[in-house]
Order: structure tokens, then sequence, then C-alpha cells
């Protein structure tokens, strides 16, 4: 269908699909496709966006950090919700935040502060978590509750207050969640099960989300991906083929589109990033 542009109209594309990378075209080329056969202008999208405040938790993990730096690269201002501030470089735009989000009114402060510095929460990327190997047999609670505080607990005690945020303000909001695919697989859940069943309730909340949020214009989408390929994974799974693991900032690049301009009219609570896996 890209082929099908006249020239101008691809230059155009090529300029506005260089903003958000291999995700736009490959995942959402038939909508970028129609954005262009109705003339929409690239320049107006990207000012529209030009501006965004982008709250980001987990910030310095293997995938916080490429979506940490796509936003900045995109030219958005990025909250980054750390443990430690030092650990983050000093870049433009890039705001540093400490907090640990086992602390439910420590997350509160933590955005009702970030409203009071910057105005608002256009989009909000919770990327903490955790993962662990277990079948049914091998999981006792405790191995589940460990699980659902470091996936569950530390999205929801964010999330909450964002959306309260995100519903008072005129034009919403977005919400990016991280599931995973053994929430939605059953047979790759069976060896993870405690994983398996915090990412489950990741998906639930996306789902509540957007009921609440309909009105409002607040919309919560899951990013699910299959495994990411990140040091900590590699040293974790040696044995494992990591070609067909997925690239951490081609990841961030799919997230980049579905919080922001022509990506934000994408309403799918749940996106599959599964790559060759």
């Amino acid at each position: 269908m890209y082929r099908l542009l006249s020239r101008k109209k691809q230059a155009e594309a090529n300029a506005y699909l260089s903003i958000y990378g291999k995700a736009a075209r490959t995942v959402y080329e038939s909508f970028i496709f129609g954005c262009w056969q109705r003339e929409t202008s690239p320049i107006i999208l990207t000012i529209r966006i030009a501006m965004a405040i982008v709250l980001i938790t987990g910030a310095t993990g293997g995938l916080g950090r490429s979506v940490t730096q796509q936003f900045l690269q995109m030219g958005h201002t990025v909250v980054a919700a750390v443990r430690d501030p030092q650990s983050m470089p000093t870049q433009e735009g890039l705001h540093p935040y400490t907090l640990d989000v086992s602390d439910e009114q420590a997350c509160r402060q933590f955005v009702e502060n970030t409203v009071a510095e910057h105005g608002a929460i256009d989009v909000a990327v919770l990327l903490v978590g955790g993962f662990a190997m277990g079948t049914l047999l091998d999981t006792d609670y405790a191995a589940v509750e460990a699980q659902l505080k470091i996936n569950f607990q530390s999205a929801y005690q964010v999330a909450r207050p964002v959306f309260e945020q995100m519903s008072q303000q005129a034009n919403g909001g977005r919400i990016v969640l991280i599931g995973s695919r053994p929430a939605l697989d059953p047979t790759a859940g069976q060896h993870v099960v405690a994983y398996a069943l915090s990412k489950s309730l990741v998906n639930s909340l996306a789902d509540l989300i957007n009921a609440a949020g309909k009105k409002k214009n607040v919309v919560a989408t899951v990013v699910a991906p299959s495994t990411i390929d990140t040091p900590s994974n590699r040293k974790d799974m040696p044995d494992a083929d990591f070609k067909t693991w997925i690239n951490p900032a081609e990841l961030a690049e799919m997230i980049a589109f579905v919080s922001l301009g022509a990506g934000k009219t994408l309403r799918e609570p749940v996106l599959k990033a599964y790559g060759q896996a």
C-alpha cells in the first residue's frame, strides 16, 4: 500500500515514519497509509505531539532505557521514576525522580508532583516488573505474591492516580502497561505460573481503565512482548536463540507510536509483540 502513494506523499510519510521507526511501518502501515490518503499533514501531527509530558517507571531497566531515549529523541519531556537518580544521564528534557513503587502514598505524591511541575501527564509508561520460573507444582503462594507485588502492585499504584489525573484533562491521556505472552498463552504460562498470573491482572487492569475512561478519552494499552533481548535475559537464558527475541529499541518505537500522534486512535487493549518467537 505504501508504494501506491504519490512521491510527495511518500516523502511526507518517510519524514513521519523517521520519527516512529520500524514499528509504524511494519505494524501500523495500513493506518498511516490512510492518514496520507486523507491528506493528513505530518507537520500538523508533529506539532500536536511536540511537547508531551511522559511519565515512565522502571526507566533504568532493560526496556526502560530504550523507552526513555525514544521519547527524549522525539523531543518530549520525560519524568523518569528510578531508585537512584544518579543512574540516569543528564539530558535535556529528562527529569529523574526517586520513587519506591511499593509505597502507595509515594506513588500518588510522584504523580501529584509531576503535575505540579509540568502541568499535565499526557502519557504514562509503566515498566517496573520482574520474572520468575515455576510450574504450578513448584509455585507456592509466596512466589505468587512476590510476582504480584513487582508486576501488578507496581503498575496499579501508579496507574490509579495517573488515571485520576488524566480523567480531569481535556485531552485525556494514554497509559501503557507491559504484559507478557505467558499471560495470554497457557501453554507458555504453565512454566511461569506466578509470572503469568501477575501479568494476567495487568491485562484486566487495562480493561477496567478502558471501561472507566471511555468517555474521558483515557486509554490503556498493554504491550505484550515475548522475550525481550536484554543483558539480564541473556544471562538468565544463555542457551536460548537470541535472534527470535524482541529488540528493546523496536519495542520502544512501538510504545511511542501507540502513545502519541496518529497512534493515539488505536484502541486495542492488548498489542502482541512476539516477533519471530
